[in-house]
């Protein structure tokens, strides 16, 4: 149990902590002691050394020393008087020497008068005697370890021998001893106050991190990058500065971020436009409608506070195109039921006329009846054709006659209309073309009045001209800034589909190619769309010039 409860505590951020904070103090404390060390007693070294020096040099200086050795007296007053310094400056030795290296002076009276070569082979170039040089360092001499200067000795400016004097290393050492407890008892202080600010900044930490051990910050972190990567909605975070902080792999696909998004402002990564307004706050609400690059996102943006102060926002996308997308096809589905059962009323209509036409033996009547209904129909395709060579484009606008005849609608290509080449890009004039169609034919069908719908399609040089008139009640002029805004329209869908993405599609393939977009008013709303670079370069050829 006890063990089990030791684990516990040293898994522990607190203990962690403070064990880590007291082991670099101990670690820092013990090298930096043992450096304080090793420079203290190099340092008293250094002293001692120059000490022995300054009093060979004061020897050397005493004008009864030059004359004593230039008459060749070793020992008697000379020894006296080094025996008198040696106490005076508690030196372990003064050895004076004549130019040749004969000791005249030494503790040990039997080296007088013996070369200083012996016992102790000493290198020449150290001897003051023979180079005429000061000298300071450690030897190891006769009377063991010592901290050693060295001067030479001249008389009426020649150089007669030399002064050395030492002091024991083991001085330096009980000196050092005497000073390092003091730094010791200072370094144990440093150590418990270092101790008690780990403790403070483990308790600080705890806080910060809520009570929470490293186990636990690292399994929420985990947690976290596994949520936040693994849901498909798009989720982007900044902070108060407007700068990037998170964004799961859902946002970086539908936002298009650059791979070094972190970190950066937000309006230069996303595109001007709706989107950096939503993501901003510049437009506020929710479930907000944002088209990016043909994706329909719903956006909601909420704050993120700390400590009771506005920390930043995240933003949630929610990728709806494809729940739009069925939405609308049904919307489609069910128009195109309506209008199939308006057509199967009206076929029935025209087949019970025809039966009626023949039970009653009009016989010319019936055949030019049904003669009337084709040539009609043959007429407005010939018509197509001829004003229309692109086959796709001239097949959207006669299915959508039908569709508007269906809706009691009437949708006229006007006459000045002309399309003789083809189209660089026909999926984008098809949607343009398809959306403002659909949109007149609402309008014009909620029309008390007059229902018609003038369309003009016109290739003039390298632009194409789309431009549809309905006759409804037109587009407010205070939302004609905002109709081709995402989310933005007049009309309900029964399925709950949302409205107002057909003229925020038209506007950015409209923008996307380079092109203009306007509304106008005349008795209803006039749409105008320029396409530049649509026609090709050659004409196609008419049905009947074809080879």
């Amino acid at each position: 149990m006890r063990v089990h409860r030791w684990r516990h505590v040293r898994r522990r951020l607190s203990t962690q902590v403070v064990l880590l904070m007291t082991a670099i103090l101990v670690l820092t404390m013990t090298g930096g002691f043992f450096v304080v060390q090793v420079g203290l007693h190099r340092q008293i070294e250094r002293h001692y050394e120059q000490q022995a020096l300054a009093v060979a040099q004061t020897v050397a200086a005493d004008p009864d020393v030059g004359r004593l050795v230039d008459e060749g007296r070793p020992g008697g007053e000379l020894q006296r008087d080094t025996t008198r310094w040696c106490k005076g400056t508690r030196a372990l030795f003064v050895v004076i020497t004549d130019a040749r290296g004969i000791r005249y002076t030494h503790p040990n009276p039997k080296l007088i008068g013996v070369s200083v070569n012996y016992p102790d082979a000493e290198p020449l170039s150290d001897e003051p005697y023979y180079t005429g040089v000061p000298w300071t360092g450690q030897s190891h001499g006769t009377l063991g370890e010592v901290a050693l200067g060295r001067t030479p000795l001249r008389r009426d400016g020649k150089l007669a021998g030399e002064v050395s004097v030492g002091f024991a290393v083991a001085d330096v050492s009980r000196q050092v001893g005497q000073a390092l407890p003091a730094f010791a008892a200072y370094l144990a202080i440093v150590l418990a106050v270092g101790v008690l600010a780990a403790l403070g900044a483990a308790r600080w930490i705890k806080k910060q991190t809520f009570g929470l051990e490293l186990g636990e910050i690292a399994a929420l972190l985990q947690e976290r990058e596994a949520m936040l990567h693994g849901i498909r909605e798009a989720v982007l975070g900044y902070d108060a500065g407007e700068r990037i902080m998170l964004a799961n792999d859902a946002a970086r696909s539908l936002l298009s971020l650059p791979p070094n998004f972190a970190g950066r402002k937000l309006r230069p990564v996303l595109p001007p436009g709706r989107l950096a307004d939503v993501v901003t706050g510049a437009v506020t609400g929710t479930d907000l409608l944002v088209v990016h690059s043909g994706r329909i996102l719903v956006a909601n943006r909420m704050p993120i506070t700390r400590n009771g102060q506005q920390a930043g926002w995240v933003v949630t996308f929610q990728d709806r195109t494809e729940s739009e997308r069925i939405k609308r096809q049904l919307d489609e589905s069910i128009g195109l039921s309506e209008t199939l059962r308006a057509q199967s009323h009206e076929f029935s209509n025209r087949l019970h006329t025809l039966v009626g036409l023949v039970e009653l033996g009009h016989y010319d009547e019936a055949v030019r009846f049904v003669t009337d209904l084709s040539e009609d129909r043959g007429e407005l395709s010939d018509q197509l054709t001829a004003a229309i060579k692109e086959p796709k484009l001239a097949a959207l606008v006669l299915a959508k006659m039908s569709l508007a005849a269906e809706r009691d609608v009437r949708l006229r290509l006007m006459p000045d209309s002309r399309v003789a080449r083809t189209i660089a890009d026909v999926p984008a004039a098809l949607t343009v073309a398809g959306n403002l169609i659909d949109n007149a034919i609402d309008a014009a069908a909620q029309a008390s009045g007059r229902r018609d719908v003038e369309l003009i399609l016109l290739a003039t040089g390298d632009d194409l001209l789309i431009q549809v008139h309905d006759t409804g009640e037109g587009v407010p002029p205070v939302m004609r800034d905002r109709i081709f805004t995402d989310g933005v329209s007049t009309k309900e869908s029964v399925t709950g589909a949302r409205r107002g993405l057909g003229l925020a599609l038209v506007r950015q393939i409209v923008e996307r190619e380079g092109g203009t977009i306007t509304v106008g008013q005349d008795t209803g709303a006039v749409f105008t769309v320029v396409l530049p670079g649509q026609p090709a370069e050659a004409e196609v050829p008419a049905p009947e010039e074809a080879t």
